[in-house]
């Protein structure tokens, strides 16, 4: 392989994977849990902060999401994403996380939204693997690094 060929892989590879840590988050946020647990290896591993055992596997992944509370609003804003290539076929990525949070219920407003009770801001650090279904998470470590409690701050 030429040197130029050789760097457009490697190009090719970061995309692919911020992409997939892009679509996880949007499979999140959107609530299609059996979209986000398919990005994951058959026997990935995720570790989230809230929990001390990693939940492994897709169908553990899947479940785990949909004990959620249903009225549950999310949104993650990933950023200052780095992904390292450790060969063709794995990688580690590290990405920070901004999460919004409310559980606003009927309280949505139809133009400004739902009110956020929290604000996080924490790290993924992510270790991927390319499969024969393209790039997949083999194993997420999810931390909270800040917090900030907004409910109270509401009338």
């Amino acid at each position: 392989m030429t040197t130029d060929a050789t760097a457009l892989t490697a190009l090719l590879a970061e995309q692919a994977i911020h992409r997939l840590i892009l679509d996880a988050q949007q499979a999140i946020d959107t609530q299609q849990f059996d979209d986000f647990a398919a990005l994951f290896t058959h026997e990935g591993r995720l570790y989230r902060p809230t929990t001390p055992e990693p939940l492994i596997g897709r169908e553990a992944i899947r479940q785990a999401y949909l004990n959620n509370p249903p009225n549950r609003l999310n949104r993650h804003l990933v950023t200052n994403q780095r992904v390292r290539l450790m060969s063709e076929t794995e990688a580690h990525s590290l990405a920070y996380v901004t999460l919004y949070s409310s559980e606003a219920g009927e309280r949505k407003s139809d133009v400004f939204g739902a009110p956020v009770h929290r604000s996080l801001v924490g790290e993924y650090h992510d270790h991927c693997v390319l499969t024969d279904d393209g790039w997949r998470l083999q194993e997420r470590r999810a931390l909270f690094v800040l917090n900030q409690s907004i409910a109270s701050q509401q009338p």
